[in-house]
């Protein structure tokens, strides 16, 4: 009998109030549309640093004086090399094509051999694709017999994962900042409703309601709201990414199960914000 009353006052509310309903449901919508953009923005941003940190190679520059079967059994060595993912050998024709594309041949033309070397280009491991652990590889390969050199982009590692700290610090704390203040704000729009309401919650306080009797019929509105939000969001969202983001498509990307999460989250915000909104009014 709770169960029903709750859902009955639940509905009846949202239709009797319907300008704050509205208010409160675009209210919702526009918080987590906020939220979801922040996110998105985030996980695109990591996806894409990832994706740079996936390119960066190291180059292995094989001694002169090795043959061609000991550079085989020299590329089996360095594959199984801790933090090594795979080993390309680049031979000095191909090391020379590189070479054209970048510069031309007129450089070439003028020498009688080919005085490129032959080389290893490494890819490392996802769990070595930082600057210390690149590091550590570079140094552990440097003292392999039969390489010459180990040459990679130290630099542009290390200024990687500085800028990849500071990028996730800067997050955290405007995602914290965002979702405080789209709580804070449906919570205000929930307190005014339970505000005008407060007589009717006294009343039933002094006949001996309980306080699910009392807060149920909130948490549904805020269940209805949340999920009214979270949907109006999704298409907000989706809009924007259909319309606006076109252009971005290599570098911008919608999560799997992302909508979903967003109508969860709704769900979530409306029923936390309408139990912190009516609970000040319940003694």
């Amino acid at each position: 009998m709770s169960w029903f009353y709750c859902i009955k006052e639940g509905f009846d509310g949202i239709l009797r109030a319907k300008t704050a309903t509205l208010i409160a449901i675009i209210t919702m919508a526009g918080a987590l549309t906020l939220m979801g953009i922040f996110a998105l923005a985030s996980m695109n941003l990591m996806a894409l640093i990832e994706t740079l940190r996936s390119r960066i190679a190291l180059e292995v520059f094989i001694d002169n004086g090795r043959d061609e079967e000991s550079v085989v059994e020299l590329q089996k060595l360095l594959q199984s090399a801790p933090g090594v993912a795979s080993v390309e050998y680049i031979s000095r024709q191909e090391a020379a094509e590189v070479f054209r594309k970048e510069f031309g041949d007129e450089f070439l033309k003028l020498l009688e051999s080919n005085p490129l070397p032959r080389s290893f280009r490494i890819t490392l491991a996802k769990s070595h694709q930082h600057s210390d652990q690149a590091e550590r590889v570079a140094q552990r390969l440097q003292g392999v017999a039969g390489v010459d050199e180990v040459v990679y982009r130290a630099a542009f590692f290390k200024q990687l994962d500085r800028y990849l700290g500071l990028a996730a610090a800067l997050a955290l704390f405007v995602g914290l900042l965002v979702c405080l203040g789209s709580i804070f704000v449906v919570i205000n729009q929930v307190r005014l409703v339970a505000y005008a309401k407060r007589r009717i919650i006294e009343t039933m306080q002094l006949v001996g309601a309980d306080r699910f009797f009392i807060h149920g019929p909130f948490l549904i509105q805020g269940l209805i709201q949340g999920i009214c939000g979270g949907a109006l969001s999704t298409l907000l969202i989706q809009f924007a990414s259909r319309f606006l983001f076109t252009d971005f498509g290599e570098i911008f990307s919608l999560p799997e199960g992302f909508f979903t999460a967003l109508i969860l989250s709704g769900i979530v915000l409306g029923l936390l914000a309408a139990h912190w909104g009516v609970r000040r009014f319940v003694s």
